[in-house]
């Protein structure tokens, strides 16, 4: 193994030896410099919304327009706006009559399937730290 490492090695340093170094021109930097101040220039990206200011303020009053229409259109009265417009009653607890009860032994699996999980993330967690740092 070591041998063939030495004669790898040896080889390099022949090709290395027989190969002449390239230098760049004298001004390759300037040049290269110049090349890449004319490209930022000329492709400048000037910001235009999609939707114009004169279109959300035409959306705004728009909206401001048929809420106004909406809410002024009766006249004021003591009838809420439910009744008004008939809509129905919206009840806003959704678990009211719900009842859950649940068995020992789904409790215990519950209550290991969480102390695993807590274990079990810290160890991946190193592991995949440690396979990525070599």
């Amino acid at each position: 193994m070591e041998k063939d490492d030495r004669r790898i090695e040896d080889l390099v340093n022949k090709l290395m030896k027989a190969d002449s170094l390239e230098k760049a021109p004298i001004d390759f930097t300037d040049t290269v410099m110049s090349k890449i101040e004319a490209l930022s220039e000329s492709k400048a990206i000037v910001y235009k919304p999609l939707i114009s200011k004169y279109v959300w303020w035409l959306i705004a009053s728009g909206f401001v327009a048929l809420v106004g229409y909406i809410l002024f259109k009766q006249p004021n009265n003591t009838i809420s706006l439910s009744e008004r417009y008939n809509l129905p009653e919206v009840s806003l607890n959704p678990l009211e009559g719900l009842s859950f009860d649940f068995s020992s032994t789904l409790m215990y699996a519950t209550v290991l399937f969480a102390i695993m999980v807590s274990i079990q993330i810290p160890l991946l967690k190193q592991y995949f730290n440690n396979r990525l740092s070599f």
